[in-house]
């Protein structure tokens, strides 16, 4: 047996609208990516943290068979469980205790460490597993997400390989989640929208007359008067155009927050994680924009984007490369 290929970490992740379990052998190779989304009743905006929990429940025990086929042939060393949305002592969320409990009943069964991480951290680790940045040590993540919309200043602390992570941006009202997903009910799609207003938003040929008015800050936004904006010409014109709008103004929004906060802190790489950053629309245009102002910009596939257990999967592989252990 390898020690680096055969001995591998778990990571669990239960998010306000995902289940997912991960496996990720000790040289990062990733042997099980598996989600499931929890269900959301038509017309409706989300879930109750109640319904949620319920949910989660259920499909940790449905992901049983699956985890035992896939994972039958390794050893599996370690857990590594997102416990809270992000790595500030006041953050809780309900949901999050659902896959803490399952990882601890699962550590001790196994008799392996159990490590903790937040889902914040966990997007921003599943980000950078496809991307090389020039200084993993002080670098902008974006989070941009159905609940979430911040800009992070994440440094590294190489003692316990954690990330101390201020936020230095983002929205003060809803997030660009939210809004997308308020715009698309009204189109009539089903909850998440986000897939549907991308692909208009990429067959809209039509070149936008006049862009939606933005509100920026200091790196900070305010987006509840773009959902006002959009109503008043919502039935003037297609869902195709008004989905293109839309995440122009996404685009815009962010642009202008990133290149003051990037001056301001000096700092010129920028990971995008969370559910919205897997529009091709948005990514396309943020790279092509930002790179125009020297700074570098790095999206990940859909799969580790959105939610997912992935980067609680690596966390713990760092967690045990800091301890100093010397693969055979």
């Amino acid at each position: 047996m390898s020690f680096q290929k055969d001995n591998i970490i778990i990571g669990i992740d239960t998010s306000c609208y995902t289940t997912s379990i991960a496996a990720i052998s000790l040289g990062k190779k990733v042997l099980l990516n598996k989600k499931i989304m929890l269900e959301v009743k038509k017309d409706s905006k989300g879930l109750r943290q109640s319904e949620a929990v319920f949910q989660h429940v259920k499909n940790l025990g449905e992901m049983n068979k699956e985890l035992k086929a896939t994972l039958k042939d390794y050893n599996i060393i370690g857990i590594c469980v997102s416990t809270k949305p992000r790595p500030i002592e006041e953050s809780y969320m309900p949901v999050f205790t659902v896959g803490q409990n399952f990882a601890k009943l699962i550590s001790a069964m196994l008799n392996c460490d159990l490590y903790e991480t937040t889902h914040q951290e966990n997007h921003i680790e599943a980000s950078l597993l496809t991307n090389k940045l020039n200084n993993e040590k002080s670098f902008l993540s974006v989070h941009m997400s159905g609940g979430t919309t911040e800009i992070l200043l994440c440094q590294r602390n190489e003692d316990n390989m954690d990330y101390n992570i201020e936020i230095v941006g983002g929205s003060k009202d809803i997030s660009f989640g939210q809004l997308i997903d308020r715009v698309g009910i009204k189109m009539g799609y089903d909850f998440p929208c986000g897939k549907y207003i991308d692909e208009n938003a990429l067959n809209c040929s039509e070149k936008i007359k006049q862009g939606l008015k933005t509100s920026v800050k200091d790196g900070y936004m305010n987006l509840s008067g773009l959902e006002n904006q959009i109503n008043k010409i919502f039935d003037e014109n297609s869902k195709e155009y008004i989905s293109k709008l839309l995440l122009d103004s996404v685009i815009r929004n962010m642009i202008k927050s990133i290149i003051y906060i990037s001056k301001v802190y000096k700092v010129n790489e920028v990971v995008f994680a969370g559910g919205v950053s897997a529009s091709k629309y948005i990514s396309k245009e943020l790279t092509i924009k930002l790179k125009k102002y020297k700074i570098d910009s790095y999206f990940t596939k859909p799969e580790y984007s959105t939610d997912n257990a992935v980067g609680c999967a690596l966390t713990g592989v760092k967690k045990i490369e800091n301890k100093s252990i010397k693969y055979k």
